[in-house]
């Protein structure tokens, strides 16, 4: 009885052997299955994730950006002016009389002491004959006053009405023949020979046969803000071109400085003096001018990363930051070949999107490339 209880038990123990052997078998190959399930997962995840981050990169804007840093440069501020003639004269007679020849035309060259114009010389001819007929009067009533014969006051009224014609016959002389007080050239002729010099004002706003015009030196007048007064001295140095020549080059010095500021505008006057040997600055050409105040910081940028608004005139430009791109509006200096000057809305040190920049919006992501 005793023995085939161990025999039973016994079977009991090498069949629940079997049965765990078995079990773990089963078990380890399911481990195995299930972790290389998950691992597998996991890759695909992994793969999945870096497909998909290598998309998002290929989608973002790819933009070159460059660090904005301070140059120094010379201060030079443009200003824009108007040509005129140095010196101008408006010439006419100093009596109303009939004009008998004029010798000049409009755009005539004349110097200094030219004759002009010969006025008609009948006047000048009737007071040369007082004036000789009271001279002999005055003499004979001088000899009569050493006598007695006239008395004193007589002789005097007689000596001033001399006196009188002759100042007039001097002043007929000297406006019989009219020479030009300067060198320059004719601008404006107002009458023909034989016409009537009436002496009230014409064309030019005042009485007169012709005008003539000094070019040789001219000067710019340019209207300067408030803010330079302190910095402007007599003799700097201005650069001057005109844009119906841009190949030529003028240079100039300050010669006039105005002494009071225009309350309207905020601005004071300034003349320069400017040769013009090969006469070609005109009175009333639109001149562009720069004065130099020394130098400078500032910031300057590549002109093709700046941006204008449609329909405006605003300027912008994008910086990048934390793979963002900022648009920022600009206020735009001087130009330098194909470089701007920025002087507000921009800082040191910002990174400026020199290209791709163009279709961007405000804050839209970007991928910087070298």
């Amino acid at each position: 009885m005793i023995n085939l209880l161990e025999m039973n038990i016994k079977t009991n123990k090498n069949n629940l052997k079997i049965y765990y052997n078995m079990n773990l078998r089963y078990l380890n190959k399911t481990a195995i299955l299930t972790i290389a399930i998950v691992a597998a997962l996991n890759f695909a995840a992994c793969n999945q994730i870096e497909e998909n981050e290598e998309k998002e990169t290929t989608r973002l804007r790819p933009v070159e950006t460059k660090k904005v840093e301070i140059t120094k440069m010379d201060d030079n501020v443009p200003f824009t002016g108007t040509v005129e003639p140095w010196e101008e004269s408006h010439i006419a007679s100093g009596a109303a009389m009939r004009i008998k020849r004029i010798f000049v035309d409009v755009d005539d060259y004349v110097r200094k002491g030219q004759l002009i114009a010969q006025m008609d010389e009948t006047q000048l001819h009737q007071a040369q004959i007082r004036v000789n007929t009271l001279k002999d009067d005055v003499k004979r009533m001088d000899t009569l006053r050493k006598v007695g014969a006239v008395t004193q006051q007589s002789y005097e009224q007689l000596k001033a009405e001399y006196d009188i014609a002759k100042s007039s016959l001097e002043n007929l002389s000297e406006n019989t023949k009219i020479y030009s007080p300067l060198t320059g050239i004719v601008t404006g002729r107002y009458y023909s020979e034989g016409e009537i010099f009436s002496m009230s004002p014409g064309p030019a706003g005042k009485p007169a046969i012709v005008s003539v015009m000094q070019i040789q030196p001219v000067k710019v007048s340019i209207n300067v803000s408030e803010r330079y007064f302190p910095l402007i001295r007599r003799g700097m140095n201005v650069n001057i071109r005109l844009d119906m020549y841009p190949e030529k080059s003028f240079t100039g010095k300050v010669h006039r400085i105005y002494p009071f500021i225009d309350r309207t505008t905020g601005t004071f006057k300034v003349e320069i003096k400017v040769p013009n040997n090969e006469r070609i600055l005109r009175p009333g050409m639109y001149v562009r001018t720069n004065l130099n105040f020394g130098e400078k910081k500032t910031l300057i940028i590549p002109s093709q990363a700046v941006l204008r608004q449609s329909g405006s005139n605003e300027r912008f430009i994008f910086v990048e930051e934390d793979g963002v791109a900022l648009r920022k509006t600009v206020t735009l200096g001087e130009r330098i070949d194909d470089m701007l000057e920025i002087t507000d809305g921009l800082e040191q040190g910002d990174n400026l999107i020199v290209s791709g920049q163009h279709n961007l919006i405000h804050k839209q992501e970007v991928r910087v490339v070298e």
